[in-house]
């Protein structure tokens, strides 16, 4: 069997699990569990050869014969990024590469110097979170997750991602984002085959949940899309003033929200970090929304707050350290957020 189905068949068993589990645990949705797995199955085999540069009607024997062109062609680039260790494409034609060869530890290892060079690509991000997915026997684990949602902030309608993206959510539970993503999916127009059995994923997720009145319009007037919350993205690289670095508490927690501008209330989204965080690009997506219907929409302006809570506590206090900017979701793509404030 060459790689490609290989590849195939663990994309069809992470969508399995992905959607299978969470309904297994629960005895009235055992059926639907099953029935799930069978179908996402389906839908991984066909949406992958959709999608992939292989040419799949290709005749076996020339597939077979490639081979040591594939090991003469890895060996030569390997040797090329010895000598220059900088090339970003390079490192990313190798990834792909070492896939087709199932050597998944030396791609992810390819990916993370691909990724490294560049973090605003989202082939990298996609690729090295595909490979340790594939390395972990098909589980999306919590880093492959976080590196799918950076690629989707980077390439919203990529339909790998869609695809990633949507399973990652559905094992964390968020079945409106994993709803918002294969509806997005299903947007892209994929062959008839796939739609239905999209269509039948969909209908597993249940009925969209309700959004609570005054969170269902966007400022012109017009209904929330799933596009509107694939996009829905805020994306901060946190720095601290230099100034204030000396008073900085090795693993301090650090709060990085969003919030209605002037509204005193609970965050649209939120995530707890530690200062180790500093230095580095922080994401919020509806996945991190802390109440129901209450989410990032694009098109909206927020306010993103960073805070170094001395109390461990959210709620901000005296001593704290802060800094905080104006971002309008699914427009302003990577802001720098300098905490730079004292709170008195």
């Amino acid at each position: 069997m060459n790689i490609f189905l290989v590849i195939a068949a663990v994309m069809a068993a992470i969508a399995a699990g992905a959607v299978a589990l969470p309904l297994l645990r629960d005895k009235q949705s055992r059926i639907i569990g099953a029935a799930a797995a069978v179908i996402i199955i389906g839908a991984s085999a066909g949406l992958y050869p959709l999608w992939s540069n292989w040419n799949w009607q290709a005749p076996a024997q020339a597939q077979t014969a490639a081979g040591p062109d594939v090991a003469a062609m890895v060996a030569k680039l390997e040797k090329r990024l010895r000598d220059e260790p900088n090339d970003a494409t390079g490192w990313l034609m190798l990834g792909r590469s070492y896939l087709t060869l199932e050597r998944l530890d030396d791609a992810i290892v390819a990916y993370d110097h691909a990724h490294q060079l560049d973090a605003n690509s989202a082939e990298a991000a996609m690729g090295l979170g595909e490979a340790m997915s594939l390395r972990a026997g098909g589980e999306i684990t919590p880093p492959a997750a976080q590196l799918f949602e950076q690629a989707l902030a980077l390439a919203p309608t990529n339909p790998k991602g869609l695809l990633y993206g949507g399973f990652a959510a559905a094992v964390r539970g968020d079945r409106q984002l994993a709803r918002a993503r294969w509806q997005a999916l299903k947007d892209l127009h994929p062959p008839p085959q796939i739609v239905q059995l999209l269509d039948a994923r969909l209908a597993e997720l249940g009925a969209p949940a309700a959004v609570p009145t005054g969170t269902s319009a966007s400022p012109a007037g017009t209904s929330t899309s799933a596009g509107d919350l694939i996009q829905a993205e805020v994306t901060v690289n946190i720095s601290i003033a230099p100034a204030l670095k000396s008073r900085i508490k090795l693993e301090a927690p650090l709060f990085v929200f969003a919030r209605e501008p002037g509204s005193q209330g609970p965050p649209l989204a939120a995530k707890r970090l530690t200062s180790g965080a500093i230095g580095t690009q922080v994401h919020l997506s509806p996945a991190d929304s802390m109440l129901p219907g209450r989410v990032l929409v694009s098109g909206r302006r927020v306010s993103v707050t960073a805070r170094i809570s001395f109390s461990g506590q959210p709620a901000p206090a005296a001593g704290d350290l802060y800094g905080e900017l104006s971002y309008d979701v699914g427009r302003d793509g990577v802001r720098n957020l300098v905490i730079d404030r004292v709170a008195e």
